[in-house]
């Protein structure tokens, strides 16, 4: 049995919630730290947690002394990120607490691109060309430098936020018009005015999921990609296990572990974005926690019954970590997206959706008069829906077909857009 013990969650949001949730039904007191006590209704936490402690999540000074200062300051066993854009700033803080977590060094370098990407040139990790720019005349000597295409994205967010792929000087140019009007990101965390410039990977997109202890993997597995048509990079399906290149898997695997060991994350769980090139894998990007997108939080645990949450809790407070694969299948998660620009009236197709035994669920998140248009960010899907099979392929192809069988119904919609 669990000895309940208090654990502080800072900013549980989007993948953070099911910390929470796990934190919650293992027995512990659970703590949110939050930028407003509006957010466990604004992320789906009501219910599971205990106490809320208010603070500037974006400072942390403010983080700091907000614990302190709270009845839970002699009784904190773990202080856990549950938000990307303030990992930094929480293992900072704990690291002054006395309390496990990342290094903050290696927090702050997952949490930076430009950061990450010197990690990887530094430790010879297979990755991409790159250059960091501020103004349209670095990006331009840099993009001819490196050769079209190229992408441009921020050097400090996430869910696809204005990430462009470029084929031209014109095309960089109006990006770049674009990115510097790009001030403030989620929860308020400022957009750095630092821009990456990096080759263009060619190939097969995946993602690993990792836990590791000593930098060694306790539990690995390959989700597969898809995303959307260029020229932006939405995720719209993950299916877990991969259904493809599976004969590369321990390559890519190996490709990521090599990725957290140059940016210093030893221990926990991991979320490393890999391109399968035709030079062999290549890092796109490392996340020091559970993977979103439902990946940990539906797919992990559908397809191979491994909760990394609960691991996760477990790791943090030098409990026993069980993260046996309890069965073999597999699950896929499919996004709904828009053709068009327009207002949205209704769905048709949800009844297949409703009535098919292989749905595990589905969430729409569109009302009829809201307006749609083509997904250039995460931000921008409409819904999506959770499916299992036998089989990868099995898994990938209803979830598929699932959403292609939907017809979004609009009240009006530009005509010829994409």
């Amino acid at each position: 049995m669990t000895t309940s013990k208090t654990v502080a969650f800072v900013e549980p949001s989007f993948y953070g919630v099911s910390f929470a949730k796990a934190a919650f039904e293992q027995g512990h007191k659970v703590i949110s730290i939050v930028s407003s006590p509006d957010n466990p209704k604004k992320y789906g936490y009501e219910g599971i947690f205990h106490d809320l402690i208010v603070a500037d999540i974006r400072d942390e000074e403010s983080l700091y002394q907000a614990i302190i200062q709270s009845p839970y300051a002699d009784q904190l066993a773990a202080l856990i990120p549950a938000t990307d854009y303030a990992s930094h700033l929480t293992a900072k803080v704990a690291e002054r607490l006395g309390l496990k977590g990342v290094p903050y060094e290696a927090a702050l370098t997952s949490r930076n691109k430009d950061l990450a990407r010197e990690a990887y040139a530094k430790h010879r990790v297979p990755s991409a060309a790159f250059r960091k720019v501020r103004t349209f005349e670095e990006a331009a000597a840099a993009a001819a430098d490196i050769g079209y295409p190229i992408v441009l994205k921020p050097t400090n967010c996430a869910s696809s936020q204005h990430v462009y792929f470029i084929s031209s000087v014109n095309e960089l140019q109006a990006a770049m018009e674009a990115i510097v009007e790009f001030k403030v990101s989620y929860m308020d965390f400022k957009v750095r005015e630092e821009y990456l410039i990096e080759q263009y990977l060619e190939g097969p997109e995946f993602s690993v999921e990792l836990f590791v202890r000593d930098g060694i993997p306790l539990f690995s597995v390959v989700t597969e990609k898809i995303t959307s048509p260029l020229p932006y990079f939405v995720e719209i399906v993950h299916t877990l296990p991969t259904s493809v290149h599976t004969d590369h898997a321990d390559d890519i695997v190996l490709t990521a572990v090599e990725a957290l060991r140059a940016i210093g994350i030893t221990d926990g769980p991991s979320h490393v974005e890999v391109k399968l090139t035709s030079d062999g894998p290549r890092i796109i990007e490392v996340n020091g926690r559970p993977g979103g997108d439902n990946i940990s939080s539906d797919l992990l645990v559908q397809a191979l019954g491994v909760d990394i949450f609960e691991a996760t809790v477990n790791f943090y407070l030098d409990n026993p970590i069980t993260l046996q694969r309890k069965h073999k299948r597999a699950a896929a998660i499919a996004y709904v997206t828009a053709e068009h620009e327009g207002i949205f009236a209704d769905l048709k197709g949800l009844e297949r959706w409703r009535e098919h035994p292989a749905v595990v669920r589905y969430q729409i998140n569109v009302s009829a008069g809201d307006r749609v248009s083509p997904a250039k960010s995460s931000d921008d899907r409409l819904g999506y829906v959770i499916t299992v099979g036998d089989t990868p392929q099995e898994a990938k192809e209803l979830a598929l077909s699932l959403v292609n069988g939907l017809q979004i119904v609009y009240q009006w919609q530009e005509a010829g857009t994409r």
